[in-house]
């Protein structure tokens, strides 16, 4: 007759990483920040099994300038979110808003 097929194992087969809604929106939120002060142009999400990653790019066809990952549970890696500057690893960090928060301007001194 038919097959049985247990979906709870099916579905772990298949399991990908994504950015959460929040998650999201905060990588967003940072990306408009940066369009507005000229620094960024164009931006891509890319989703696999081990790994969900937000690129940034300074002009449409160039290289990343900034690489933002996250990793599946249990990679064996030290965070959760990396930030990788073109090739070399900047940031590794549990939560996502303490990796971003690289991006900040540096505080200045007022007259």
């Amino acid at each position: 007759m038919g097959e049985l097929i247990i979906l709870r194992e099916r579905r772990r087969l298949y399991r990908s990483v994504y950015f959460s809604r929040g998650e999201l929106q905060a990588l967003l939120r940072l990306f408009s920040r940066q369009v507005a002060a000229k620094e960024w142009l164009d931006y891509s999400i890319d989703s696999g099994d081990k790994r969900a990653v937000f690129c940034v790019y300074r002009r449409a066809h160039d290289f990343p300038l900034y690489e933002i990952h996250k990793l599946a549970s249990g990679t064996g890696k030290a965070g959760d979110f990396l930030i990788v500057k073109k090739g070399s690893l900047v940031k590794v960090s549990r939560t996502l808003s303490s990796a971003l928060h690289i991006f900040e301007p540096p505080l200045r001194a007022v007259p």
